[in-house]
């Protein structure tokens, strides 16, 4: 069976007076600034849980990163003396 991968390579590209934006963190929060005037509410709201759950995926991840580094940071538990 070939278990071929397949993914989603979607191009976008914003064009700002005729001009291909370039990607950059300003200029995608720029852009999404430009877009929140034309969303309804329910899209507001929609977002607005969509983040929260992006910031809380985050925050867990960060906490299980921290757990890692400190069970791999000096002293190792194996050199503990106890």
């Amino acid at each position: 069976m070939n278990t071929e991968q397949k993914t989603n390579k979607a191009t976008i590209r914003i064009y700002i007076d005729g001009k291909e934006m370039l990607y950059s963190h300003q200029n995608i929060v720029a852009a999404i600034n430009n877009f929140l005037p034309y969303l309804t509410n329910d899209d507001l709201d929609e977002m607005k849980k969509t983040c929260h759950r992006l910031k809380d995926h985050r925050k867990q991840k960060e906490y299980l990163a921290k757990l890692e580094t400190l069970k791999h940071s000096w002293p190792y538990p194996d050199t503990i003396k106890q």
